[in-house]
């Protein structure tokens, strides 16, 4: 297990609460995964926390729409450059088929990223939306 929930700030917010929850299972099964080295496992998972991504980074972000949250912009930028890097990973995966780099990826990027996103800007956000 890379990530325990105990690990995950909690923010005012019930439903980015749940996204958190979520996506934090689906990282330490694909991490579980990857230190397997079941390739067509971290396949399937890498595909559905790229979908997670995108579902919790959605919904967060129509949420800051919706209650006129000043820093939106700036929010939503941070989740475009966790974007980017996860569709770099995934074109790395499609022609390497390497799990210890999946591994590699969410043991020094991954975690920690989304723990200091959700501290910085998921708490400031819960609290205005």
């Amino acid at each position: 297990m890379v990530l325990r929930k105990e690990d995950l700030p909690m923010v005012s917010n019930a439903i980015m609460n749940a996204l958190h929850e979520d996506e934090l299972e689906i990282i330490n099964e694909l991490h579980q995964a990857c230190q397997e080295g079941n390739a067509d496992v971290v396949d399937q998972l890498l595909q559905l926390l790229i979908q997670d991504i995108e579902d919790h980074f959605t919904t967060e972000e129509e949420l800051m729409r919706e209650a006129e949250f000043f820093a939106y912009p700036m929010h939503k930028a941070e989740h475009d450059s966790m974007r980017k890097r996860i569709g770099e990973l995934l074109e790395r995966w499609r022609k390497h088929k390497e799990p210890k780099e999946v591994q590699k990826f969410i043991e020094e990027e991954l975690v920690s990223w989304l723990l200091l996103h959700i501290a910085r800007w998921d708490a400031t956000t819960a609290e205005a939306v």
